[in-house]
């Protein structure tokens, strides 16, 4: 076996996360991986593009002259390189993909390390939410984006920047997919509803930071902090509390600090809610709005259902619910990310965005649920042994499209939880928005319910089988 193959068979799990996004030509070119070119064995190669993307690991801190000179020598014969560490390239994919599209798509000059170096798991919100973000940058796509020339927003320099980020096409199926959600309910009779955007009380969890506005007018003695939601969730549970019934809203929502391949600041979120109904009962409905979308492009995708303890039995062998923090710590051993401070609950998402959500299948739905109490959220918790959290999400491929509950409706629960989300929020030196009391106070009128939230920026991703969020917006954070 050569050396070429055999680095291909001992790759690392940052190259074999890039290389699942970079194949099937998903970003519109061919790459090649462990490529010789002259005496240097490339990590990945865009001949189209004369485009080399180099991985270091930490070995390379201290090898800066060596691979200055490497990089010296393929900028030579004419190729671009760009190099990445490993792990920014595993907690901050999305980042990684977008300066990748653009040096593909562009004649940027050479840059030794377009993003800047961090150590361990990278962003301000490196918790839970540097985690999870990185469940949402292991969607594989099989279609390419449209090329440079045919994308509404991409036809020249500084002087095209007021051209729309998606192609004409891709905003017209935006408003077929509204039409459709808005059939959908309607032949169900749940009732579509508005809600305030702005709101006297933020959003607690951790790790969705809120975007905060001050108003400057009469407020009659009432905060002049706003905060912009970051979805409608609790503006709608007051209305079921005060007997709207069965309702939803599609609408934008706004979440700080998440901007890339993959997010947006300002985004549209589908959230709705039944009265009577658990969150088994959704799953399915759920599952219907998707599959009636997929057929405006012509695709259609057969649904699997597991528990959260099940999927990580059968998969990786381990119990998620009782599995001691050193033995998920086993589990996600091989995978090079820095764990220190890492808690139970952020093992089990990594081993969920590393190991497990790489490995679903591109054209099946899978509903996971009956996640791990600590995991609730605003979802009930089931007694049993031990207990679980009446929660579900739902991916197309690997790509997370929805997160469900069975909806909690004990008012003093949860403020127990925003003060556990408060505390962790004081430890971290994070803002501490109000918490929501007149959604406390209405949450014993809550009625039996389940609700769901979707992501309609991400399912039109995935109907159209791209990565970069931009592709699905009129106009992006970029040009917003």
């Amino acid at each position: 076996m050569d050396h070429a193959k055999r680095l291909r068979n001992q790759q690392t799990d940052a190259e074999a996360l890039l290389w699942s996004r970079l194949r099937n030509q998903q970003l519109g070119f061919k790459f090649r991986r462990q490529h010789l070119v002259g005496e240097y064995i490339v990590d990945f190669i865009c001949p189209d593009r004369r485009l080399v993307i180099e991985l270091d690991g930490g070995q390379h801190a201290e090898r800066v002259e060596q691979d200055g000179k490497r990089t010296a020598c393929l900028e030579s014969v004419g190729l671009k390189v760009l190099r990445f560490w490993n792990d920014e390239t595993l907690t901050k994919t999305d980042d990684v993909l977008e300066a990748i599209w653009q040096a593909l798509h562009a004649e940027l000059p050479p840059h030794p390390s377009p993003l800047p170096r961090r150590r361990g798991r990278g962003s301000r919100n490196a918790d839970v939410s540097g985690i999870a973000n990185a469940s949402h940058q292991t969607a594989k796509a099989t279609h390419s984006p449209p090329p440079a020339g045919e994308r509404a927003g991409v036809r020249g320099g500084a002087s095209e920047a007021w051209q729309a980020t998606a192609s004409l096409d891709a905003i017209r199926l935006r408003a077929q997919l509204n039409a459709l959600i808005r059939e959908f309910f309607h032949a169900r009779s749940v009732l579509e509803v508005e809600t305030p955007v702005m709101s006297v009380a933020g959003n607690t969890d951790p790790n969705i930071a809120s975007f905060r506005v001050e108003f400057s007018g009469r407020t009659d003695g009432g905060p002049r902090t706003r905060w912009l939601r970051t979805s409608a969730e609790f503006p709608l549970k007051r209305l079921l509390a005060a007997g709207i019934g069965d309702c939803y809203e599609l609408g934008r929502v706004f979440r700080d600090g998440e901007a890339g391949g993959r997010h947006n600041p300002e985004f549209t979120m589908l959230e709705w809610y039944r009265v009577g109904w658990d969150h088994q009962r959704l799953i399915d409905e759920t599952v219907e709005l998707v599959q009636v979308a997929l057929t405006l492009v012509g695709r259609s995708a057969m649904l699997g259902k597991t528990s959260f303890r099940d999927l990580y039995h059968r998969h990786l062998g381990i119990d998620p619910l009782l599995a001691t923090l050193d033995e998920l710590r086993h589990a996600a051993a091989d995978i090079a990310i820095d764990g220190e401070g890492l808690s139970r609950d952020d093992w089990l998402d990594l081993l969920m965005t590393h190991r497990l959500q790489p490995s679903f299948a591109e054209d099946r739905l899978l509903a996971v649920y009956d996640y791990p109490a600590s995991q609730c959220a605003l979802a009930r918790i089931r007694d049993g042994n031990p207990p679980v959290a009446e929660r579900f999400e739902l991916y197309l491929g690997p790509l997370e499209l929805a997160n469900g509950y069975h909806e909690l409706n004990d008012a003093d629960e949860q403020r127990r939880r925003f003060g556990r989300d408060h505390a962790m929020r004081r430890e971290r030196g994070d803002v501490v928005p109000p918490l929501d009391e007149r959604l406390l106070a209405a949450l014993p009128d809550l009625p039996d319910c389940a609700g769901v939230a979707l992501g309609v920026d991400r399912l039109l991703m995935a109907m159209l089988q791209t990565p970069r969020i931009a592709d699905v917006l009129a106009f992006d954070f970029s040009r917003a």
